[in-house]
């Protein structure tokens, strides 16, 4: 049985997102989905490919209808705007940079469009191609810059229109696994520095966790659990939070975290009943914070694991902790107070 709750407008916060659906072809991709974003926060979705995730950013972005809901931005309804009514902007994966015009130009082209004068428009894009670090590039084109350079172009391009919400559709996908670390803490600063509040989706977990004030864990088009990066990392709610966000062993009993697991020979399996074990096969063998880990495939999936004994590539081994450590899934209400 469905139950309908009357939910005030909390006046504090900068955009709140109530019972959210939409469906393609009768298949649900977004599920009653309620949650806020408080001025200045930068908020972050990690979750597996399919759950709904950029579904979200083209409904707030007004890219796609809602079936049901409403959403708030300072407090106004724009479920009706149009996208370009809307004080929000999406940068997408692909740079998207008109290969015709300069850097310049593609900074100031959504300035232009709000009919900004020439001048003040050049000057706000320069400040901005300052900030990220691209100024003597400014009359470069497209082509001539590297992927890396191509989305500060498009960041430059999003906040010189200074959004009251700025959504990113995993814009480091693209690139490689150095630059996008290095990325991801002068995107931040600097959205900090700008004032801008962000909401960021991704399906890496390290990404996620680094470039999010608050995180929401989604699946099957929810939200399965939302807090700190730290509170959901340790302490996820459910098997599905763990298996997304969690670094350890998810079983249906509770979570064992990485630091707390082992990977043992067959032959060493203690006698000892505090223990519990999961059979897997050395996958691969990996170094992690300068220390020797292996990947362990097991009948669920696989996970890191580090060892005492020197394991090789295709052995059987057993996943071993002590059952005290398992920490029983939270089971995380909503923000209404309603299960999960």
């Amino acid at each position: 049985m469905l139950i309908a709750f009357e939910r005030k407008i909390v006046l504090n916060q900068l955009l709140q997102c109530r019972n959210i659906h939409k469906k393609f072809s009768n298949t649900p991709i977004l599920q009653n989905l309620s949650f806020h974003l408080e001025e200045g926060e930068h908020f972050t979705v990690v979750g597996p490919s399919g759950c709904g995730k950029s579904t979200l950013l083209r409904c707030l972005a007004g890219l796609e209808a809602l079936d049901e809901g409403d959403i708030y931005l300072r407090e106004k309804s724009i479920v009706r705007l149009r996208p370009e009514n809307r004080s929000v902007v999406l940068m997408f994966q692909d740079s998207l940079l008109f290969p015709h015009l300069t850097v310049l130009e593609n900074v100031t082209y959504g300035l232009k469009r709000k009919k900004v004068a020439k001048t003040e428009r050049v000057r706000q894009a320069e400040r901005m191609l300052k900030k990220v670090k691209l100024f003597k590039w400014k009359d470069a084109f497209p082509h001539e810059l590297s992927g890396g350079q191509k989305q500060r172009v498009s960041l430059a391009r999003a906040l010189v229109l200074k959004p009251d919400l700025l959504l990113l559709d995993e814009p480091f996908s693209s690139l490689d696994a150095a630059l996008r670390e290095s990325l991801r803490g002068e995107v931040k600063d600097l959205l900090r520095e700008e004032g801008i509040t962000s909401l960021f989706i991704t399906h890496d977990r390290d990404e996620a966790i680094e470039m999010g004030d608050r995180l929401a864990v989604m699946f099957e088009g929810r939200f399965i659990q939302i807090g700190l990066p730290f509170d959901v990392v340790t302490n996820p709610s459910s098997m599905e939070s763990a298996k997304i966000i969690g670094e350890g062993l998810a079983l249906e009993e509770g979570f064992i975290p990485l630091s707390k697991l082992k990977a043992i020979p067959l032959q060493n399996k203690p006698s000892n009943q505090d223990f519990t074990f999961v059979s897997g096969k050395v996958s691969a063998v990996t170094v992690k914070n300068n220390i020797e880990c292996y990947r362990i495939s097991w009948e669920q999936g696989s996970v890191l694991a580090m060892s005492d004994s020197r394991l090789v590539a295709g052995q059987e081994v057993l996943l071993s902790a002590k059952r005290e450590e398992m920490k029983k899934y939270s089971h995380q209400k909503d923000q209404w107070g309603l299960a999960q």
